[in-house]
C-alpha cells in the first residue's frame, strides 16, 4: 500500500526536487503552500504524515504542529528547519512532532526519518488497540456471576486495582484466578503497560532464580546472551507469580527482598537493576498453614497480601451454573462453527450436583467437548463427559 506525504513548503525550488525524491521512493504527495492551507487539507484528504517546513506564511511550522496535534493526534509530524533555528525545531518535537530534519538533508535521510515516523505510530495505534480489545476482554463486568459472594470478590478487586499494593488471590485450581488478576491489571494505572505472568507451578526449582531475575551472558555454560527475567519484563506493569506457594524455600528472601526492595540482582552479575513492578500472587494452598509449617516464609505472605481475597469454588456457586453454562456454549460454538445453541434444562440440575473438582476451567473444557460431538442445536448428555460421573458429586 503507498503511504501519502502532506508536505507544506512554500519554496518551489526546494519543493520540486523533494517531491520528486519521495514520488521515485514510492509515496504519493499532497502539497500545500502554507499552514493553514495544510489544515484545510486535512479536513479533506487521508494521509500518512506530515512533512512541513518552519518558516511558513502566515502560520509557521511550530503553531502548524500545535495545530495538527489538537486536531489530528495520530498524524506522524517532521519538521524541516535551517540550522539557525533548531530550537523551534526541538520545541515542535515538544510539542508532539516526530522528528526534525536540518537543511540540507540527504534524500536517504529524509527517508529513513519519514518512515520511522510512519511505522512508530503504526506500533503506537496497534498497541492503544490492543489496549481497547484487553480492556474490553478483560473488564470487571465480563466476570460471569449472580452469586453474592463472587460479587463480593469481583467489588474488592474493582477497589484494589488503582491502589498499587501487592495482591494475594486464593482459591482451588481452576476457579478464575488468573482472569481475576487480568481484570486488575487492565482497569488500573498501569494498564497499559506490561502484563508478565510466571507459573510457579510449572518451572523446575533450578529455573526459578534465572526466570524471576533474569541472567547476563556466560553465567552458565554455553550460555552466550544475556536474558531479562519476569520482574524486567514487566517492568511498569504487572507481574502475576501463580500458584506462589511453591516457590523453593532459598528463594523466598531474594523474592521478598524484590518486591520490597524493587531492585533485582540478575544471575552473573554484579549490578543491582530497578524496578517497577505490581505483585499479583495466586495459590491454591494455604499459605498460613504453609507458614505455621516451616514451608513458607511468614514476612513474605505478609507482603503478598496487602490484599487477600478468596475465590469461591464452582461448587459453592450454583446460581452462577445456568450463566456460564451459556456463555461457554456461546464460546464453543463459535470456535467450532457448529449450530449448536443450548443445554436442555433437564442438564442443569446434574450439572450443580457434580464436585467440579476443576472448577470454571472444567466446566469450560466439558462444554466445549459436548460442543463438537453434539448432533443437534441442544445439547442433552453431560454425564458421559463429567470425570468419574455423576457419583463423585454425591460422595
Amino acid at each position: 500500500m503507498r503511504r501519502r506525504v502532506l508536505v507544506v513548503e512554500d519554496d518551489e525550488i526546494f519543493l520540486r526536487p523533494l517531491q520528486r525524491s519521495l514520488e521515485v521512493a514510492g509515496y504519493d504527495i499532497v502539497v500545500r503552500p502554507s499552514g493553514e492551507d495544510a489544515m484545510e487539507a486535512l479536513k479533506l484528504e487521508d494521509v500518512d504524515c506530515v512533512l512541513s517546513d518552519r518558516r511558513l506564511p502566515g502560520m509557521d511550522g511550530v503553531e502548524l504542529v500545535r495545530r495538527v496535534k489538537v486536531e489530528h493526534p495520530d498524524l506522524p509530524f517532521v519538521v524541516m528547519t535551517a540550522h539557525g533555528t533548531i530550537e523551534s525545531a526541538v520545541e515542535s518535537v515538544r510539542l508532539g512532532a516526530a522528528d526534525y530534519l536540518v537543511k540540507p538533508f540527504e534524500v536517504s535521510e529524509l527517508l529513513i526519518v519519514i518512515a520511522r515516523a510512519i511505522e512508530i505510530e503504526e506500533l503506537r495505534t496497534a498497541s492503544r488497540a490492543t489496549l481497547r480489545r484487553n480492556q474490553e476482554l478483560f473488564a470487571f463486568t465480563n466476570v460471569v456471576t449472580q452469586d453474592p459472594t463472587m460479587l463480593g470478590v469481583v467489588e474488592q478487586l474493582r477497589s484494589a486495582a488503582d491502589v498499587d499494593t501487592t495482591i494475594l488471590l486464593c482459591g482451588e485450581r481452576g476457579v478464575g484466578k488468573k482472569l481475576l488478576a487480568h481484570c486488575v491489571h487492565f482497569a488500573g494505572a498501569r494498564r497499559d503497560k506490561p502484563f508478565v505472568a510466571l507459573n510457579c507451578a510449572a518451572l523446575h526449582a533450578e529455573l526459578f532464580e534465572s526466570e524471576l531475575f533474569g541472567f547476563r551472558k556466560r553465567s552458565f555454560t554455553n550460555v552466550s546472551e544475556s536474558r531479562r527475567g519476569s520482574f524486567h519484563l514487566a517492568n511498569g506493569g504487572t507481574l502475576l507469580l501463580e500458584e506462589v506457594g511453591d516457590i523453593p524455600q532459598n528463594l523466598q528472601p531474594k523474592l521478598l527482598r524484590a518486591i520490597e526492595d524493587q531492585r533485582v540482582m540478575p544471575l552473573g552479575s554484579d549490578r543491582a537493576v530497578d524496578v517497577d513492578v505490581r505483585v499479583i500472587a495466586t495459590t491454591n494452598k494455604d499459605l498460613r498453614l504453609e507458614a505455621e509449617h516451616g514451608r513458607f516464609r511468614r514476612d513474605l505472605l505478609d507482603r503478598l497480601s496487602a490484599v487477600q481475597i478468596a475465590v469461591p469454588p464452582l461448587r459453592e456457586r450454583p446460581d452462577d451454573m445456568p450463566l456460564l453454562v451459556r456463555r461457554f456454549v456461546e464460546i464453543s460454538a463459535r470456535r467450532s462453527k457448529t449450530s449448536v445453541s443450548a443445554i436442555s434444562p433437564e442438564a442443569i440440575p446434574a450439572l450443580c450436583r457434580y464436585r467440579w473438582p476443576g472448577n470454571v476451567r472444567e466446566l469450560e473444557n466439558v462444554i466445549e467437548r459436548a460442543v463438537l460431538v453434539s448432533r443437534t442445536d441442544t445439547i442433552t448428555d453431560l454425564e458421559r463427559f463429567l470425570t468419574g460421573g455423576l457419583a463423585s458429586a454425591e460422595s
